[in-house]
């Protein structure tokens, strides 16, 4: 998809429309309506919700408007005289409380439009000379909005379409969720579950604990409870020292690769593929232009030197190249972009582990992580869209949509070297070796697979897996068991070998079922180092006992 445009705004922040390929995607039928219905739902549990909704207003030009609280009329901020000045009218929309339906808003058609949701507190917007608007910023720790939890969504929505998709660009606070009724059916995008950020941020530090990199210095705590988590391209904005010099190992590699290989570039345009090598220093694609080697904060920018969007053709290239090294697939294959889905993205020690963290973390695996997350092959989505020329109702749900069972778990970090780190959830299909083990769809959080027909002699083999040199003394495993009465069993931690002494375990039994899981917590004697984790199954019986989803130490 060529590159993902952006409207500038007065806070230097950016709002997002829809990338070219997007809009030649979309229905033939234009929308005919004048305004949609919006349901705001909130759905954070016994918390007030504010919602703001904005954009530029087609029929005044292109200057700012927002929604007023009453849910339909429209407030155009005036050009004050003085820069910073408030907004004159309070155009904050109460939602429901939890439980009590949606609060209904009359959307018009609006361009390069946000929707923020604020938690308890209301959001400050202020309006500079000239009629600039100054969006919240959570960057500037004089921005008045600093200590306030908020997030928000983007959106156009005009007479061709609506285009909106959740994003994680600039951040992630809060779960949103969208539903957007059509002619042609109902799209969703989940968003993060309820407690989505809790748990990017245990994953962020468990990096940082793996590999020693500035992840967790992405967190931004207040009152002693985490309030957000910036993406790399902002904090480093905030602070230049952090990861530094991240990636410069992970480009030196690429650049030898490409010495004596062809890196083929689809610009899945009418420019067809392109054709590149890297000579002298730099990577050049003949007749079209040419790239120097990336820094960590150009990479993780999209837009800094050398990704370029001088003309639409290296722009094409850019946005290609850009997402390649946030995914770290460029080592993987000479041909980009790549076929696979996220989920097979980020599998090098050194790449981009926060979208690694938010797509594991949302369960559909969808939502913007880094500006060019839109690059894909045709028929698959990364973004977390909603887009119709035909669109019904669109509904927006603000703490995570339900989905039953328990959430899936925090997703695994990569140690050093490629093994695994120990302190962050290791999902128990991913095994280097078993005996007596069979994969199984799994109904728990988040879906998926689980290995089960476990019973005694049965172990499975988990190569590399770190713990650092402050260790483990606690072992948490996701268990569920429909024995028989009178059937149980010990599932314990051996290390290098799967008649090891035991370091840890527990006994299970039947838990109400082969789908009904429980998180089971041991004690383990203190385990530091790098090891080949077994974990072991014994029993006194013969029949089966146990299914295992994930497991994690602490």
């Amino acid at each position: 998809m060529p590159r993902r445009k952006l409207l500038a705004v007065t806070a230097g922040l950016a709002l997002a429309v829809p990338a070219a390929a997007a809009w030649l995607e979309m229905s033939a039928n234009a929308s005919t309506t004048a305004t949609l219905p919006l349901d705001l739902v909130n759905a954070t549990g016994n918390n007030t919700v504010y919602a703001y909704v904005l954009g530029r207003d087609p029929e005044a030009g292109g200057t700012w408007a927002f929604i007023q609280a009453n849910g339909s009329s429209l407030y155009h901020p005036p050009a004050p005289a003085d820069d910073q000045t408030p907004l004159g009218v309070d155009c904050a929309i109460p939602l429901n409380a939890p439980g009590a339906g949606a609060r209904r808003v009359t959307l018009p058609r609006l361009d390069s439009g946000r929707i923020y949701f604020s938690v308890g507190t209301k959001l400050t917007f202020l309006v500079n000379r000239g009629g600039g608007l100054a969006l919240p910023s959570v960057s500037n720790p004089t921005d008045p909005n600093t200590n306030v939890a908020h997030d928000f969504c983007e959106f156009t929505f005009n007479s061709d379409q609506l285009y909106a998709n959740i994003t994680f660009v600039d951040m992630v606070s809060l779960p949103i969720a969208f539903q957007l009724e059509t002619g042609q059916g109902t799209q969703t995008v989940r968003g993060l579950p309820a407690d989505g950020l809790s748990r990017v941020a245990a994953a962020l530090r468990a990096q940082s604990a793996a590999d020693g990199s500035d992840w967790s210095r992405l967190i931004v705590t207040a009152g002693g409870r985490d309030l957000r988590v910036l993406s790399p391209n902002l904090a480093i904005r905030g602070n230049g020292a952090l990861f530094r010099g991240y990636f410069d190992g992970y480009v030196d590699e690429v650049w030898n690769k490409y010495r004596s290989t062809d890196l083929r570039i689809d610009t899945q345009f009418t420019w067809g593929t392109v054709t590149g090598r890297v000579n002298g220093d730099v990577l050049t694609f003949p007749g079209v232009g040419s790239f120097a080697k990336p820094s960590t904060h150009s990479i993780f920018s999209c837009s800094d030197a050398p990704f370029t969007t001088g003309n639409d053709l290296m722009g094409n290239l850019s946005a290609r190249l850009a997402a390649a090294f946030n995914r770290t697939t460029l080592l993987d294959n000479p041909h980009q972009p790549t076929a696979e889905k996220p989920a097979a993205f980020y599998t090098r020690p050194r790449t981009n582990h926060y979208a690694r963290i938010l797509h594991n973390t949302t369960p559909d695996q969808l939502g913007y992580a880094f500006p060019y997350d839109d690059v894909h092959p045709a028929g698959v989505d990364f973004e977390g869209k909603v887009q119709s020329g035909t669109p019904g109702r669109w509904t927006i749900t603000v703490g995570g949509v339900t989905g039953g069972g328990t959430p899936a778990p925090t997703p695994t970090a990569t140690a050093p070297g490629g093994g695994v780190s120990a302190f962050t959830t290791i999902q128990a299909e991913a095994f280097n070796a078993q005996s007596g083990a069979q994969v199984e769809a799994c109904s728990d959080g988040g879906g998926g697979s689980a290995v089960g027909h476990l019973s005694n002699g049965d172990w499975l083999k988990f190569s590399a897996v770190a713990f650092g040199s402050t260790g483990a003394t606690r072992f948490d495993a996701r268990v569920a068991s429909g024995a028989a009465g009178g059937v149980s069993g010990l599932v314990q931690v051996r290390l290098g070998s799967p008649t090891a002494t035991p370091v840890g375990g527990f006994a299970v039994a039947n838990t109400g079922g082969w789908q009904a899981w429980r998180t089971v917590p041991a004690d383990i004697r203190r385990t530091t180092g790098t090891h080949d984790v077994y974990l072991t199954f014994d029993s006194g019986q013969s029949s089966d006992f146990v299914n295992v989803n994930w497991f994690s130490f602490a």
